[in-house]
């Protein structure tokens, strides 16, 4: 059935139009009489009508300006304005204005028909293209969140697909020229909260999926055992220092979401910002490496911070490189393993002669030593060419590993060591102005959560703590140089305000700055 309007003036031609259309056309039609321009817009807004056969000539709003109001509500209604040989200008000017034809009165039943014909030919081909569009839609629906799905496991497992990453892209409309993967390691077996997740496991990936594509606008992978990646674009204007910072409070906000509404821990990896899918895929490998090296402790930690903690260097995942990961982590077994299963390829069951076997060991541990940036290179191929029978250069080979785990441990303490002395070396040239914690994790590339947690564990002070002290040890050496008044001091240590400098001063040195120099100007023993 089609709803079809007639708006005419004169009741006698809008019932015989209906009468003329049942009768060329029976069954067909639902119809609307509406006997001035007011009425005909009222109507076409609240029944919607498929087509309308419109006067020109009609007391009050006139034809055409009733057409310019239904065409801006209903763009889809058929429009036949019906008019006088007098009034064929105004018919033109309707055709201008999107109507679909027009009717001359009186109008003879052939033409009536021939309109009626080609109206239902327009609204049938426009409810097929609305319906191809509509299942479209619903296809699409259902199809985008597998070609998520998979895009985020080409770039979680590097497989090869038949479709580019690049087409599932498109398909997502996603623009990925800079990003950073994100890794949300749920409770394991036999850790704290495991029943809760296990239970819950569909109803607690969606919530908090659904609550990081909210607030990151990113692509969420499909839960892979206890972990959830995410891969998030880099926001235009942002540097990746402030970007670091940034998704660390990400991490920390989606582990508080996480533990109120599920009373679960998390722990979260997050991995640097890298170019293109490539290095999506590698931001991701630093993701789970850093949930793997801190897989007891669900807190948010950013692969930078321990690459510039630790001096590592990022890898790949190739077989030599997954043997440089196991030695960056310091992983001694998984290390010895892996370099095992190296060293019996070289041999091929003691097939290989023994220069062969020299040849391939002594390039994969120069691959290591580089890798850790080991400058014993010249040693090591002294130390393997000396080996005289397979079993010593085996032995010769893994104690070198070990040298070089060795080597990494006694290196990461000693960066350490020296981004720790950076800071104090920032920190006593800026404690007289007006320093803050952010600026000094800022100057050493720390995150701000990871350098108050390196500076305490180094100094057993929190950082305001040591900047306070050092403020009022200067102030002590001022006040008993006996050249500045207490202002003069205040100011001169880092303080804006003399009041606020004279609290501090006595909770650290158990009296006021008066009181201090008063006890220094009094005279000694005899």
């Amino acid at each position: 059935m089609y709803k079809l309007l007639i708006a005419d003036d004169e009741a006698l031609e809008r019932e015989g139009l209906e009468l003329m259309i049942r009768h060329l056309i029976p069954d067909t039609f639902e119809f609307l009489h509406a006997g001035n321009g007011r009425k005909a817009i009222e109507l076409a807004e609240e029944h919607r009508p498929d087509m309308i056969f419109m006067d020109i000539k009609m007391p009050g709003i006139q034809g055409l300006e009733a057409v310019r109001q239904i065409r801006e509500k209903l763009p889809a209604a058929q429009i036949v304005m019906i008019t006088a040989h007098d009034y064929f200008a105004y018919a033109k000017e309707g055709l201008l204005l999107g109507v679909r034809d027009y009717l001359l009165k009186p109008a003879r039943r052939e033409e009536v028909a021939e309109v009626l014909r080609k109206l239902m030919a327009v609204i049938e081909e426009e409810r097929r293209r609305r319906n191809e569009q509509l299942e479209l839609q619903e296809k699409l629906a259902h199809l985008l969140p597998l070609a998520e799905n998979e895009l985020t496991l080409m770039l979680m497992l590097e497989h090869v697909q038949d479709l580019e990453p690049e087409q599932l892209a498109g398909l997502l409309e996603l623009h990925f020229s800079k990003g950073y993967a994100m890794v949300l390691s749920f409770p394991r077996h036999g850790e704290t909260g495991w029943e809760t997740f296990r239970q819950s496991k569909r109803e607690i990936y969606e919530a908090v999926k659904q609550f990081a594509k909210t607030g990151l606008g990113c692509l969420a992978g499909p839960l892979a055992g206890h972990q959830l990646a995410l891969f998030i674009p880099l926001p235009p204007g942002r540097t990746g220092y402030s970007q670091r910072v940034s998704s660390l409070d990400w991490g920390e906000r989606l582990r508080t979401y996480a533990g109120e509404r599920f009373g679960l821990p998390l722990g979260i990896g997050i991995g640097s910002i890298r170019e293109g899918w490539d290095g999506l895929s590698r931001s991701y490998r630093e993701a789970v490496r850093v949930c793997a090296d801190h897989q007891h402790s669900f807190g948010v930690h950013h692969y930078d911070d321990m690459i510039q903690s630790s001096g590592q260097t990022a890898v790949s995942l190739d077989e030599e490189k997954k043997l440089l990961t196991a030695l960056l982590q310091r992983s001694k077994q998984e290390a010895a393993q892996r370099f095992s299963l190296l060293y019996d390829s070289f041999e091929q069951g003691g097939e290989q002669p023994l220069s062969a076997v020299r040849g391939e060991v002594t390039g994969l541990l120069l691959f290591l030593a580089r890798g850790v940036h080991s400058t014993a290179g010249a040693e090591l191929l002294a130390s393997l060419n000396a080996a005289e029978d397979p079993r010593s250069l085996r032995l010769s080979a893994e104690s070198w590993l070990e040298r070089l785990i060795d080597g990494l441990e006694e290196e990461q303490e000693h960066h350490r060591s020296h981004v720790h002395q950076r800071a104090l070396l920032y920190i006593s040239q800026k404690y007289k102005e007006d320093i803050s914690m952010e600026q000094t994790a800022e100057y050493v590339n720390l995150s701000p959560h990871y350098f108050s947690k390196l500076f305490r564990q180094h100094e057993g002070d929190t950082f305001i703590d040591y900047v306070t002290r050092l403020r009022i040890n200067e102030a002590k050496r001022l006040i008993s140089e006996d050249q500045l008044n207490l202002k003069e001091i205040c100011y001169e240590v880092g303080y804006k305000d003399p009041n606020y400098f004279s609290r501090v001063f006595k909770k650290a040195a158990g009296m006021t700055p008066s009181e201090f120099r008063q006890q220094q100007e009094k005279p000694g023993p005899c």
